[in-house]
């Protein structure tokens, strides 16, 4: 079970509406909330399978990773 879940991102995320997502745990939660209905499709999908992998193993790398494929989301999205 993934229990690394406050780790913090290398660089904040700050979102249009003032949100700002400083570690794995608030990425997860932002992404829940606002798109657990399923409209997220494969980039969500992705985003969640790496944040997930983050925050079981905890390595610097892989939170980096995380991050690129959460930005990587939101751009997408025009959230970014």
């Amino acid at each position: 079970m993934a229990r690394h879940w406050q780790t913090p991102l290398s660089r904040q995320i700050w979102l249009p509406d003032g949100s700002t997502l400083a570690t794995l745990a608030d990425c997860g939660r932002v992404l829940l909330r606002r798109f657990a209905a399923g409209q997220g499709g494969a980039e969500l999908d992705a985003a969640f399978q790496a944040l997930i992998g983050a925050a079981e193993a905890c390595r610097p790398e892989d939170v980096a990773f995380a991050e690129r494929k959460v930005r990587l989301f939101f751009r997408t999205r025009a959230l970014l």
